[in-house]
């Protein structure tokens, strides 16, 4: 079973399990060094202007979840997820060991933190403080811009919703 690492809305094991329809046989916090959260994937409109992405930073970490899950459930993330991702492998910290873990980056040179939508973040945090990851760190996240554009961002997070849950039923 490959182990994915999950730094984004896929830290929530609720929002894997109803959304995507990944089961993980087991999940862990976890961090990956030198890298940093940045909101710099572009988002489909101005209701969701961006998503998580992690960038190479020498000195800095970003805290998340390892999800040990099958190769199906892996696809079932990818697919959802969509083709702006790369699949990368890297080296993730538990409490007990160094474990090589898939993820998902997208591949950009731009540093530009965009602001998120205000739905999005409260994921994020949710997940974050579900898993235990350290203050600082959501502090750090809890620290990004967002917009919210009142019934706009209701209507838009039902779609968005359904959007993803359809993808990643898809590949069962």
């Amino acid at each position: 079973m490959p182990y994915y690492f999950g730094y984004g809305s896929n830290m929530s094991r609720s929002f894997l399990e109803k959304v995507r329809g990944v089961i993980p046989k087991k999940s862990v916090f976890g961090f990956l060094e030198n890298h940093r959260l940045i909101m710099n994937l572009i988002g489909p409109n101005f209701i969701e202007p961006s998503f998580a992405n992690i960038r190479f930073e020498r000195g800095k970490n970003v805290e998340g979840i390892l999800h040990e899950i099958s190769d199906t459930e892996f696809n079932k993330i990818v697919a959802s997820e969509g083709l702006e991702y790369q699949v990368v492998e890297l080296p993730v910290t538990t409490s007990e060991t160094v474990i090589s873990a898939k993820t998902l980056i997208w591949p950009t040179d731009s540093d530009i933190e965009l602001p998120t939508s205000r739905r999005y973040l409260k994921l994020l945090l949710k997940a974050a403080r579900q898993n235990n990851l350290s203050k600082n760190y959501i502090e750090e996240i809890r620290k990004k811009k967002t917009v919210y554009y009142p019934i706009l961002s209701e209507y838009f997070a039902i779609y968005a919703y359904l959007w993803v849950k359809t993808r990643a039923k898809k590949v069962s």
